[in-house]
């Protein structure tokens, strides 16, 4: 440890602020982790454990609103005297070391205590942990690659937000820290790619399946081309014809593919068929012409090649045999629409919670990237039912062994996840923020200014740095965490 200033007046048992001896200002930065001896190098009240943020430096014969002396001498190119500057930090408690870990400090911090920069060698991490269930990860604290980033098991199944804007690196921090600290604590891990793009080329090939193989329920089947169709021209009669065809949809398909060249073009010419065959059987000639006008809608809008995404054949059941037998899949959802993605999302989270309903601990870590598309702000539609999913997975999945690991660009508004559901998410990682939630109810700026971190701050993080805040973290302040990409 090494000896940098002392705590100033005002100070309290929650927020103190440091005074930096001479030429300390060049050496340390905001971020780093300090040592309190609370009440002096000998026999102190007790040592806390804090981070710098907030630094400050301050020159009373520079105000800016004043006219003093120096600064008419800075006016004519004169160089002001720094005799009275004063540089200082704010210090945000982690809190006070005792044998059994860290505790809430509740000890008023007294003026004039020494404050000690910890050093590589002096690793507080160790101390931070003890008494938790924990495991260490690949992140560590940002200046010191050796201070490797404990989590805290116990709360892995209270899920996770992944928050910032494009580039900030959230993808890459899933890959090569999350996704592994899941596999270390002995939970599958199943990503839905959306693009396509982020995580199936970084796997095997035995490792990855396209959505166009995966066979839907008849539920979400139906969800599916509700949406495609504008909820079938709104014709009831309409929809009923397609929910009977839907009746062995897998079956059908299977057929399709055994007896024809083209079985979307043999699925879509059965689907038109039955609906014709039933508005002729109408009886009543003007709801058979309403039906009828409907009909037309419905396949102006929809046509054979939109049946491809919900033509697979494997089975959610066997999806989640093979995740069991390989610990690690991707779904690539790249080229399929979203309605597909979607309903097949709504077919899996169904079966999860069916698992679950039964009494089933399932250690599946579930990545849910691009978040927003399945829990939007303002959910409508078939996004309504998948944000409903979410949100039931959630509280489900916490009893349960469930890990939720939600990825989004921002955290509020159009670029933000639902409100309902962020509220089930207890560990988050911010990244570099949009502009969009530097400010207002709910952003990031409302997560982490208590702490000292400012929206300006959270605007300029370099990519591959973040903020851990939340349950997992054994400190109670947010550690600013980054990582080396494995090869």
């Amino acid at each position: 440890m090494r000896f940098i200033g002392r705590v100033a007046d005002g100070a309290t048992e929650t927020r103190a602020r440091l005074i930096l001896l001479k030429d300390m200002e060049r050496q340390v930065l905001a971020e780093e982790l300090v040592l309190i001896k609370n009440g002096g190098e000998i026999n102190p009240v007790n040592e806390i454990l804090g981070v710098l943020r907030e630094g400050l430096g301050k020159n009373e014969f520079l105000s800016h609103t004043s006219y003093r002396p120096d600064v008419a001498y800075l006016r004519h190119g004169g160089e002001p005297s720094g005799a009275r500057e004063v540089y200082s930090f704010a210090i945000e408690p982690i809190g006070v070391i005792t044998d059994e870990g860290i505790e809430p400090n509740r000890a008023i911090i007294q003026p004039r205590s020494p404050v000690y920069l910890l050093e590589d060698k002096d690793n507080p991490f160790h101390k931070i942990v003890r008494g938790k269930d924990i495991i260490w990860s690949d992140a560590y604290l940002e200046g010191h690659p050796s201070w490797k980033i404990p989590f805290d098991r116990t709360f892995l199944p209270y899920h996770v937000g992944v928050y910032g804007s494009t580039g900030c690196g959230k993808s890459w921090f899933t890959r090569h820290i999350l996704i592994p600290l899941y596999r270390r604590a002995g939970y599958k891990v199943l990503i839905l790619d959306w693009s396509g793009t982020d995580y199936a080329p970084m796997l095997r090939n035995e490792e990855v399946i396209r959505i166009s193989e995966i066979a839907l329920d008849e539920e979400s089947i139906l969800s599916y081309f509700q949406d495609k169709t504008f909820n079938f021209a709104r014709n009831d009669t309409i929809k009923d014809c397609f929910d009977e065809f839907i009746d062995g949809w897998t079956a059908k398909v299977k057929e399709a593919y055994l007896n024809s060249e083209n079985p979307a073009e043999h699925l879509y010419s059965e689907l038109k068929e039955h609906v014709e065959t039933v508005i002729a059987g109408i009886k009543r000639e003007d709801s058979r012409a309403a039906a009828y006008r409907a009909q037309k809608r419905v396949f102006r809008r929809l046509k054979p090649q939109d049946l491809y995404p919900v033509m697979g054949v494997l089975s959610i059941e066997e999806l989640f045999q093979e995740l069991e037998r390989k610990g690690m899949l991707a779904i690539d959802m790249g080229g399929a629409l979203t309605e597909a993605k979607l309903g097949f999302f709504l077919s899996l989270s169904k079966y999860l919670y069916g698992l679950m309903e039964s009494g089933r601990n399932l250690g599946v870590a579930l990545i849910i990237d691009e978040a927003p598309q399945y829990a939007p702000w303002d959910a409508r539609g078939i996004q309504a039912e998948t944000c409903e999913m979410i949100k039931n997975l959630a509280a489900l999945g916490r009893k349960r062994m469930l890990n939720l690991t939600l990825i989004a660009q921002g955290i509020k508004g159009e670029i933000g996840v639902n409100a309902a559901v962020r509220r089930n998410l207890n560990t988050h990682f911010f990244g570099r923020i949009h502009p969009l939630d530097a400010s207002g109810e709910g952003g990031a700026s409302e997560w982490l200014s208590p702490y000292g971190i400012s929206p300006n701050h959270l605007l300029q993080l370099k990519p591959g740095r973040f903020y851990f805040a939340g349950a997992m973290n054994p400190s109670p302040v947010p550690l600013l965490i980054t990582y080396k990409p494995m090869d």
